[in-house]
């Protein structure tokens, strides 16, 4: 909220609806600057206001009309002949000290929805399937309470394991993976903590190709030499491990917030739902409705797949569930039907607004019953659940706040450390505000990621937006680059699982300070660093044929680097190639014009073999007249190319197209030979190209099918390819 005297006799209040959403900084020339949409309110109000006047805007007192005396005001003429909404404010309410108190309440209606969870679970046991149980509904409508509540009553029967997805997760598409196998791994008696494919195979010792599975997964959790194999072998791993564990007991794999999940994760769920068999296996998911968004057809037309859609809890249930929040101890009719209707049904409304009524002491407590201290006719509930949390979180204690904002900016989970590393306070102090904030119900303790670690998780993601929201980005952007920093020493032995983490943060801290001010050398350090940490997790993703996470990260590198960056130029074509393979034929075509651009102005030959090689196989996909001819010709003059420069990678590709024409031409030994000489070993006696599941050595790509699948390349190509 700003208060800012206009002239010499006018004041204005102005705050966005929703808090935080503003910018300060200093601009290029030294001066400070504000704006956002709570400057832009201010401007309305201050053209609006009389001499000796406080005016407030609408959102504003929406959020704090338990503390003001107003005056109804008609809409007040701006410039340009507008007319803008105003409410005079005649005197400020001293505001209560908070009160401490945390809610444990039974849980509350879904009756239903229990009895129809209880019969899938007894179907599943008893028929050894696997079935896929996602729960749909909105932020804070309480998914995660009725998964929690079946859940917690199985530990004893069944083996129960958690995942959650996260809304960054671009490039760590088995994140959710980790948490999983962990927490299984944990139950069955294994020895996670050596992380390590050695560990993995020990537990799985007797089961056929246990060796392989062990180094598929630990390669794919990235805490072993291993590699992760294709997309196939990936999912086949995963699904081996999991019906290993499940013949000793059922096991049930919960995967939180879904709908931010990579598209490949999502394929992984339904390959493990489609192809096991014969292993009681239960997959329970939670979401919001914008997963049908990105899979219309998810969980449809299976019979071993049910959806549960979570609608708000009843005006009976919400009045229940606020009672339970009280204690059972009465309320005036009154005011409890106030509540009631203000919380909408959505549980975690109803936690907040309470939580909030008895911090500020508008709700007191008597021995036997509880009291408004004001009139509540005017409940003071904000427009967004997003407002509601900020503004309980602004009535906390500076040092709770500060510890809450720094925690925020790692993430749902976060260290104790970490807090330490961002916040800074005294180890007393920390300790006092992470109790006072478990109190509080804020946060609780989290098993630990790692060893010796104190971890938390806030209660709900809304909480952590809320404080993040709180922080103005010069902030946000020096917390982004500390953490990434802290992650990079803490991870240091595990570096590769936490490598997209680690450039998400750098990323966010290059993003912030470009914003606040033009890019100099330290914005230009943090987007190197991002650079460096977002290519190698995209180059992984590519090595496992996971497109669309490849896709994704090499895109928000290309947005990192300068437009005259020679490193630019083959990180283009890296993508334009798996554009290519995942079928966006439009998208490739124009990242490789610009790829095409910048080789010529560099005049550098060795990338522009690689672009040209590229758009071959683009113009035999869209089957250019003369094609064939000109992609002849093309290999026949980069080949040469990639030779003098010694890159290896290149020439795999070249032979390649090679292979690829020759066997369009029904020149199937010219095809052949050409695919040996692509597979063929390298200075070091390494093939430049393994094999994958759909080629494999000396055998020619299948016509019709387009260029062959790119063969997942080997070390030596890998440390080849073009910077």
């Amino acid at each position: 909220m700003s208060l800012r005297r206009v002239g010499a006799f006018s004041w204005l209040i102005g705050l966005d609806s929703t808090p935080g959403r503003f910018l300060t900084g200093i601009d290029r020339w030294g001066h400070r600057f504000l704006t956002g949409e709570a400057v832009r309110v201010a401007k309305r109000l201050q053209e609006a206001a009389a001499a000796n006047e406080i005016l407030m805007g609408e959102a504003t007192h929406k959020l704090v009309r338990h503390a003001v005396v107003v005056e109804a005001s008609s809409p007040r003429a701006v410039k340009h002949g507008e007319t803008f909404p105003a409410i005079i404010v005649l005197t400020v309410i001293a505001r209560a000290t908070g009160f401490q108190r945390r809610f444990d309440t039974p849980f509350v209606g879904r009756k239903r929805q229990l009895a129809m969870i209880s019969t899938l679970f007894g179907d599943f046991v008893s028929n050894r399937t696997c079935h896929l149980l996602t729960v749909l509904g909105e932020a804070g409508v309480g998914k995660s309470r009725l998964v929690s509540e079946v859940a917690g009553n199985l530990a004893r029967e069944m083996t129960v394991a958690h995942g959650r997805c996260l809304p960054y997760g671009d490039g760590i598409t088995y994140w959710p993976l980790a948490d999983i196998v962990r927490e299984i791994f944990r139950a069955g008696g294994g020895d996670y903590g050596k992380r390590s494919g050695a560990a993995i195979a020990e537990v799985l010792a007797g089961v056929d190709k246990a060796k392989l599975i062990a180094e598929r997964i630990a390669g794919l959790l990235g805490f072993g030499a291993g590699d992760p194999g294709t997309r196939e072998e990936t999912f086949w791993a995963v699904r081996r491990l999991f019906e290993v564990f499940a013949r000793e007991r059922p096991v049930v794999i919960v995967v939180e917030d879904l709908h931010w999940a990579d598209p490949t994760f999502l394929d992984l769920i339904e390959h493990l739902v489609d192809f096991s068999d014969g292993f009681p296996i239960m997959i329970v998911a939670t979401a919001r409705p914008e997963l049908l968004d990105t899979r219309p057809g998810w969980g449809g037309g299976t019979p071993n797949a049910t959806t549960i859609a979570l609608e708000p809890l009843s005006e009976a249930e919400s009045r229940d569930m606020v009672l339970n929040l009280l204690h059972r101890l009465p309320l005036s009719p009154a005011v409890e039907l106030l509540i009631t209707r203000a919380v909408g049904g959505n549980p975690l409304f109803a936690e907040e607004l309470v939580a909030m009524l008895v911090d500020e002491e508008l709700l007191r407590r008597n021995e036997d019953c509880w009291v408004a201290r004001a009139d509540l006719s005017e409940l003071p509930v904000p427009s967004t659940i997003i407002a509601l949390l900020a503004a309980r979180l602004e009535g906390l204690p500076s040092q709770e706040r500060a510890i809450l904002t720094a925690a925020a900016v790692e993430g749902a989970v976060f260290h104790r450390s970490a807090v330490d590393e961002l916040a800074g306070p005294a180890p007393e102090a920390l300790e006092d505000g992470l109790l006072s904030l478990v109190r509080r119900d804020l946060i609780r303790p989290e098993a630990p990621s790692f060893v010796g670690e104190e971890t938390y998780r806030f209660r709900h993601d809304m909480i952590r937006e809320a404080a993040y929201r709180s922080l103005p980005k010069n902030a946000r952007a020096d917390l982004h680059e500390r953490f990434a920093s802290w992650l990079e020493i803490t991870a240091k032995e595990r570096l590769r699982e936490f490598e997209e983490v680690v450039g998400y943060h750098l990323e966010q801290a290059f993003q912030y300070r470009i914003a606040l001010g033009p890019r100099e050398a330290r914005a230009a350090s943090l987007a190197a660093r991002a650079c460096e940490r977002l290519e190698a997790a995209g180059r992984r993703a590519l090595v496992r044929s996971d497109l669309s996470a490849a896709i994704s990260l090499l895109e928000r590198v290309s947005r990192l680097l300068l437009a005259d960056d020679p490193r630019r130029t083959a990180l283009l074509a890296e993508l334009s190639g798996a554009l290519i393979e995942s079928g966006r034929l439009d998208d490739a075509g124009r990242v490789l014009e610009e790829a095409g651009g910048l080789a010529g102005a560099a005049m550098d030959r060795r990338l522009a073999a690689h672009v040209r090689v590229q758009r071959q196989f683009l113009r035999l996909l869209h089957g250019e007249e003369g094609g064939l001819e000109k992609a002849a010709q093309a290999a026949a003059e980069v080949i040469p190319v990639f030779e003098d420069f010694g890159d290896d990678l290149g020439l795999c590709r070249a032979r390649r197209l090679e292979a690829w024409l020759f066997f369009n031409g029904a020149r199937g030994e010219a095809a052949a030979a050409a695919w040996e000489r692509a597979a063929a070993p390298t200075r070091d006696g390494l093939g430049i190209c393994t094999s994958t599941t759909r080629f494999s050595r000396g055998s020619p790509p299948r016509s019709g099918l387009g260029p062959p699948r790119p063969p997942k390349e080997s070390v030596v190509a890998r440390r080849c390819a073009p910077r």
